[in-house]
């Protein structure tokens, strides 16, 4: 299953940005041994501060390795579950 999470620094996150890619490079191995493939981490403008971009077997597992992110509270997280074109034709040849 693919995931994408939005990230947003906390007050902690601010007050260290100065090892945010130190975490990142952690967070990837956490991930990586409960299972989940961390295919992209990316910082952003705007909205939102960051962006993971992860396959995961499971909703669970991925909840897992986020809950373990968001509660070093140093980032707010929200995930979503995100489809690839095969798996929303899969979809919509469903719904008719």
């Amino acid at each position: 299953m693919n995931f994408v999470t939005l990230l947003k620094f906390t007050n902690q996150g601010l007050s260290g940005i100065g090892e945010t890619t130190l975490r990142a490079r952690k967070f990837q191995e956490l991930a990586s041994a409960v299972g989940v493939n961390v295919r992209e981490m990316l910082w952003t403008q705007g909205r939102y501060d960051g962006i993971v971009v992860m396959d995961a077997p499971d909703a669970e597992t991925a909840s897992a390795a986020m809950l373990k992110l968001a509660s070093d509270g140093y980032v707010e997280t929200e995930t979503l579950v995100a489809f690839d074109t095969e798996a929303m034709d899969r979809m919509l040849s469903k719904s008719s």
